[in-house]
């Protein structure tokens, strides 16, 4: 069934917007369909590819595939103690005065630069930046963060 539909539901999949393939082991693996994924069956091998990255495993290895509208697969975005999420604005904290947080797009883009204030703080106000993946990189930290 899998090799069967997974092909035609990329065409299909009214309001998804990712293409999510869990593995047996564990591992999920997730597509954004903007990048155009390609899927192909070859020897019992499942194979992926797209605008921003390549895939492949053997199909055995597949426990399932599905079509999400919101996840990236990002669990929990913030690890580090020093930065935190508040109205909308991603605030990095225990910075020297002057340090740079750079914000790039999923592609490499990079698309603003900001600067640790004296007190060592930087403000990331999402809702200028464009919708998406947003990766955000500090010396210290880097994050990813989707902004809807």
């Amino acid at each position: 069934m899998l090799l069967s539909v997974l092909p035609y539901g990329i065409c299909f999949a009214d309001g998804a917007r990712f293409l999510v393939v869990n593995s047996k082991d564990g591992t999920k693996t997730i597509f954004a369909l903007a990048d155009e994924p390609k899927v192909s069956f070859v020897d019992g091998e499942l194979s992926i590819v797209s605008n921003s990255k390549k895939f492949a495993m053997n199909i055995a290895d597949v426990k399932n595939y599905a079509f999400a509208e919101g996840s990236t697969g990002i669990g929990e975005v913030i690890k580090n103690g020093n930065v935190k999420v508040e109205n909308g604005c991603v605030i990095f904290g225990g910075m020297t005065a002057g340090c740079r947080v750079s914000a790039y797009m999923q592609d490499g883009r990079l698309i603003k630069e900001y600067t640790a204030n004296a007190n060592g703080t930087a403000f990331i106000d999402l809702s200028i930046l464009p919708k998406g993946i947003v990766i955000l990189h500090s010396s210290k930290t880097n994050i990813k963060v989707l902004n809807r």
